[in-house]
């Protein structure tokens, strides 16, 4: 991988970042908190008119089709900001679920009308356990008459009641193995047995946890083959965990700046605190830190991008930013005294943010046991007797 951006990549960049600085300042975004709908519906059309709602949609359904990586970097810019927006349910998950999965009939309805930012689709997957796995999938779908039943509970479905459409992931068949027997069905997020149930976050985007009780789907409405969902589904989380990893270290910069602000502004013992050694270390140490989280995020977007095998390297990722984004966001409210610990304080949307990010896709627990069981997975590399230390 070369680290460098090439001139179409710092061109998006730059670009997003000027237009992100002038139409987001921290004061905006946290009167766009006590929305409604929590997120900017005016902005979110002037990015999908921007082409980044559509980034990495095929031209053919009015996107500009680039990669992983350049979503990735367009992320990390808009996290820099703090900005709220359905970007990881309807477009990074739901959406290109109907991409990887639909017919093409079904992308031809579905997808211009997200690319466009007029569609919202919630993505319906996890239950109790918040982890992005086969097994914990418990809500059942029973054919009859030519359609489906669905049972069950789904938690933290964000935007469950602003979508018009809701992306269930259901068991259609009971197996020895988890990843069988799954399929991915559209429901009418108003459709009858449906009931949402609100959830406050952390960040304050909009959860529920949606009750499917007999709730009756057609045919038609399966997206992908039946009992065969899991494959699309895992490549798909795989990727948005890839680039959500990129907002985290976008939230984690946005805060590490505004304590470098802060610390050149605050005075103690007749001197800006930045000039304290033990201040400068804490903030090298988290600089370091977001340096090496963003990379990490990088080389997993474009091992995707290369078709390459990369699921030790967006669970190392999440893994690690997890616990990154989160020391660097507390250590910015730290150095902020006791305005820090208020509510209105300017680091708070980023430690919100922070901590519910490292909750989504998995917490940095459920990605390190990924990261083991992918290196004792592998056979161990060939001792090689002539160069070994061990032996000489």
């Amino acid at each position: 991988m070369d680290i460098n951006l090439t001139d179409e990549q710092q061109m998006l960049v730059d670009s997003a970042r000027e237009f992100l600085r002038d139409t987001c300042p921290l004061a905006t975004v946290r009167q766009w908190e006590k929305l409604p709908s929590r997120y900017p519906p005016d902005l979110w059309t002037r990015l999908a008119e921007m082409g980044w709602v559509g980034a990495l949609y095929p031209e053919a359904y009015g996107g500009m089709g680039l990669k992983n990586l350049d979503m990735t970097l367009l992320m990390r810019e808009m996290a820099r900001v703090a900005l709220p927006s359905p970007i990881v349910s309807t477009v990074l998950l739901a959406g290109r679920a109907v991409l990887e999965g639909g017919t093409e009939e079904q992308k031809r309805v579905l997808l211009p009308g997200i690319v466009a930012g007029e569609r919202l689709v919630a993505f319906a997957f996890t239950e109790a356990s918040a982890q992005p796995d086969a097994a914990t999938v418990k809500t059942t779908a029973r054919a009859e008459k030519g359609g489906y039943i669905l049972n069950g509970t789904k938690h933290f479905v964000e935007y469950a009641e602003q979508a018009g459409l809701m992306l269930v992931v259901a068991r259609t068949r009971e197996s020895a193995e988890p990843a069988h027997g799954l399929t991915m069905f559209l429901v009418e997020a108003k459709a009858r047995g449906v009931r949402h149930v609100p959830v406050q976050t952390l960040a304050l985007q909009p959860q529920a946890r949606v009750v499917l009780e007999n709730v009756r789907v057609g045919a038609t409405d399966i997206i992908g083959q039946v009992d065969q969902a899991w494959p699309v589904l895992d490549s798909v989380i795989q990727a948005a965990t890839a680039i959500v990893c990129g907002y985290m270290t976008g939230i984690a910069e946005g805060a590490h700046e505004l304590a470098v602000s802060y610390s050149k502004e605050r005075v103690q013992y007749g001197q800006p605190i930045g000039a304290f050694q033990a201040i400068q270390n804490y903030l090298a140490t988290t600089w370091a830190k977001n340096v090496m989280g963003e990379y990490l995020s990088y080389y997993a977007a474009w091992l995707i991008d290369q078709g390459l095998p990369s699921r030790e390297a967006v669970s190392t990722a999440k893994a690690f930013v997890g616990y990154s984004a989160v020391e660097s966001t507390q250590l910015a409210t730290q150095l902020h005294g006791g305005l820090g610990a208020t509510v209105d304080a300017r680091t708070t949307p980023f430690l919100r943010w922070a901590k519910q990010l490292q909750q989504t896709l998995g917490n940095s627990q459920y990605h390190e046991r990924i990261v083991a069981a992918e290196i004792l997975d592998h056979d161990p590399p060939a001792l090689d007797e002539k160069y070994s230390i061990a032996l000489t």
